[in-house]
């Protein structure tokens, strides 16, 4: 079974999302923190890290960097997903070593599909 983490403060999002991938057979953490969210993936092994930019306490830049200093979970893919414009994201992806973006304002199905084939890739 694929294991998902989402790191994300909006409680609907984390509600969609967790709920469509686990109808798929994903098993799936959510978080609202980054402070959890790191906490969480050097707990458990994920193959996939999905990563709000925008979170409470700190900025997924900082959650993203910390993960892939961390030899021990580098190498787990992390996508952003955000609302903010794809030309910032890309800069960010690029400053932090994540493998990509998400759209956090596409149809929320539309959104988990694309999930799903990150994840079975």
């Amino acid at each position: 079974m694929n294991k998902i983490l989402i790191v994300n403060d909006t409680p609907i999002v984390n509600k969609f999302i967790k709920h469509s991938l686990e109808e798929e057979g994903f098993s799936v953490d959510a978080v609202m923190t980054g402070q959890e969210g790191i906490t969480k993936a050097k707990e458990n092994p994920y193959d996939i890290i999905l990563l709000d930019y925008h979170l409470p306490d700190v900025n997924g830049d900082v959650v993203c960097a910390t993960i892939k200093a961390d030899a021990h979970i580098a190498k787990t893919p992390v996508y952003y997903i955000s609302s903010l414009d794809k030309e910032k994201m890309e800069q960010v992806i690029i400053q932090t070593g994540a493998q990509g973006f998400l759209d956090i304002t596409v149809d929320i199905d539309e959104l988990c599909d694309k999930i799903k084939e990150l994840v079975r890739s």
